[in-house]
Parts: structure tokens; C-alpha cells; sequence
């Protein structure tokens, strides 16, 4: 891996429907979705859009933060999205979640892929984001099987494994 890119790839299977994951991702990110993966701090929200070219915004009150535009959306089974997502103007990349149906439920796969476009800091945004999005895979996964609130409308904190 060349220092100016990152690839993060992780995966968690979730004791439930593909629909009910499908809508607690899409319809309800504020249930899981919460600090420290948030760039206006908390209690914020995160508009999820359903059509291509559209924007995925965080909110707390007054002020707005653009994570990125949609790229693409299957409902049901796939969404991804394109924008600099908090790694600051120096930094790209496209996140796509794949719901799949999987033996007791739904198998939740996601991609990370990001450039670097100067400092060289591919290595580092990898480690962090491969943490992050994995505790944020099993803080969808909590919400979806118990209900249990990690995200910015709930503990805004990481579950216990």
C-alpha cells in the first residue's frame, strides 16, 4: 500500500432481517452513529439520503457538516457515499456498506478505500479508520438486536464487547 492511500475492509454479521438493518442504517444512524465519529461533536444527526448525488450532512442545531454525496443506493442492499468524511481537506474517500442475507440474519460488510492527496498519512487514517468504523458496525449491530443506544440519540458511547 502506497503511503498516500488507506483501505479499510470489516465485516459483522447481525441477528436480524436484512430490511430491519437496511432501515436502522438508512432511517436511523442517530440510534448507533455517535462520538467520537462525529465532526460537530454531540448530540448530532446524520441525514442518510436514498438518492445519488445527494449530500450525507451532520447536524447539531444551526450548524451543518458535509461528510460527502452519495454515489450510490440499493435499497434493501447497498450504499455508499464519497466526500472527505472528517479526515480534514488533505484527504478523500468512498465508504460502501453491502447488507447480504446471511445464516441467522444479515451479514454487514463494509469498504473504505481513501487517498491522500498531500502528507503522506494513508498508514495512520487506515489504523484509525479501521477501529472506527468496526466499533461503529457493532453499535449498529447492538441497536438492531436489543434496541440498546450507543449513537448521539442514545449513550453516544462504544458497547461493551
Amino acid at each position: 500500500m502506497a503511503d498516500d492511500e488507506f483501505h479499510v475492509r470489516t465485516a459483522i454479521d447481525v441477528a436480524a432481517h436484512p430490511d430491519r438493518v437496511w432501515d436502522a442504517l438508512v432511517d436511523e444512524p442517530a440510534a448507533w452513529w455517535g462520538a467520537p465519529y462525529l465532526m460537530l461533536g454531540g448530540p448530532s444527526s446524520i441525514d442518510l439520503p436514498l438518492r445519488a448525488g445527494e449530500p450525507v450532512v451532520e447536524h447539531l442545531g444551526a450548524a451543518s457538516a458535509l461528510w460527502g454525496v452519495v454515489t450510490a443506493c440499493e435499497p434493501g442492499r447497498a450504499y455508499s457515499w464519497r466526500g472527505q468524511m472528517g479526515m480534514g481537506a488533505s484527504a478523500e474517500g468512498e465508504v460502501r456498506i453491502v447488507l447480504e442475507p446471511a445464516p441467522g440474519g444479515t451479514r454487514v460488510t463494509l469498504a473504505h478505500d481513501g487517498a491522500v492527496l498531500w502528507g503522506g498519512e494513508g498508514a495512520a487514517l487506515e489504523r484509525s479508520y479501521d477501529a472506527g468504523w468496526a466499533d461503529l458496525l457493532r453499535r449498529l449491530r447492538a441497536f438492531v438486536e436489543t434496541g440498546a443506544r450507543y449513537g448521539a440519540a442514545g449513550s453516544n458511547a462504544a458497547p461493551e464487547r
